[in-house]
């Protein structure tokens, strides 16, 4: 056993699935008094499996570590004698494809830690997720952690980016550039997935004209993966800023697929994306793709202003009551 104990987090899906993930793991490493190390050394955004994670971010008022120890103190075990592999590759080791093809919550569970306990002796605790999990800490908000108790979800998670995380400069800098030259008084902000996930395209279209029927003169930022969301937009509306972006083949992912020319970059331009359409006036997005959902949560834009899709497909209402299940079951 060493001295001091360690949280390795892992990246794991797109940017918007690791940022959640990061968030709640800065929370749990303060509740368990853990020097957090992120590893985002991964496929999906790294050329050449060196750390990207520092060439995005920075942190702030956290207790970090640059390398972690070498020792047979970890949990989930299985991690043992592989703390420098991805998760995929740990995963691949144990499950087969076709388990893992359905994202089964019972297969992820072995692989990483339960935030729901805060008691582990182990030196080093990996830590990996898909989705919020800050419902399962709150029975942790005690002593010095109490105040958090009267706050929402969302609110810990904008206060945590808000104190803890900040994009690197460079980034920064293409954001301010983009909104200081293109955007306008007001702006519409549309993210809308349609490769490997699809929504309707013609619900965003319906929100935004109703929009325009208050603001016609409104600018129309558009995210998206998929170059014929781009088009539609561009046939439909003049005013329209899509920023320059790869495209993968019609029906692939984006953020992991072996075409991409140059991932890193990838990862940079989903962060472009995601934190200009925070600095949106109203965001149309949908709440299952978590890519919406970090870009709201960066925002300042009023509840008013943000229309989440998910609430107007069966599929969207049935994840979104399996999330608030999942969520009352813990709590």
């Amino acid at each position: 056993m060493v001295s001091e104990k360690f949280l390795l987090v892992k990246g794991k899906a797109g940017m918007g699935n690791r940022f959640l993930a990061l968030l709640d793991s800065i929370l749990y490493a303060q509740l368990t008094n853990r020097k957090i190390v992120v590893d985002w050394s991964d496929e999906v955004y790294s050329n050449n499996r060196s750390n990207v994670f520092p060439g995005f971010f920075n942190l702030h008022h956290v207790t970090q570590a640059s390398e972690i120890p070498s020792t047979q103190s970890v949990y989930p075990s299985v991690w043992k004698n592989s703390l420098d592999k991805s998760v995929n590759e740990v995963l691949l080791s144990y499950e087969s494809p076709d388990d893992l093809r359905y994202n089964n919550p019972k297969i992820w569970a072995k692989y990483t830690t339960n935030m729901s306990r805060i008691d582990y002796s182990e030196d080093i605790l990996i830590r990996w997720s898909y989705v919020i999990e800050t419902y399962k800490l709150r029975r942790h908000f005690v002593g010095d952690f109490a105040y958090l108790q009267s706050l929402s979800n969302e609110t810990i998670l904008k206060k945590i980016i808000r104190e803890h995380l900040s994009l690197q400069p460079n980034i920064e800098a293409i954001i301010k550039k983009t909104v200081d030259s293109s955007f306008e008084d007001i702006v519409i902000g549309v993210h809308v997935r349609y490769t490997d996930r699809k929504t309707s395209k013609n619900l965003y279209l319906e929100f935004v004209n109703k929009i325009l029927e208050k603001h016609p003169k409104s600018l129309i930022f558009l995210a998206t993966d998929n170059p014929e969301v781009e088009h539609l937009f561009r046939e439909k509306y003049t005013n329209i800023l899509v920023t320059d972006k790869w495209y993968p083949a019609s029906g692939s992912s984006l953020h992991q697929n072996p075409e991409c020319p140059d991932r890193f970059e990838n990862g940079v331009q989903a962060l472009i994306d995601i934190y200009l359409l925070s600095k949106c006036n109203y965001l149309i997005y949908d709440k299952t793709s978590t890519f919406g959902v970090v870009a709201k949560l960066i925002s300042d834009i009023p509840e008013a202003n943000t229309i989440d899709t998910s609430q107007y497909s069966l599929k969207g209402k049935v994840k979104n009551l399996i999330a608030w299940v999942r969520e009352k079951t813990v709590s």
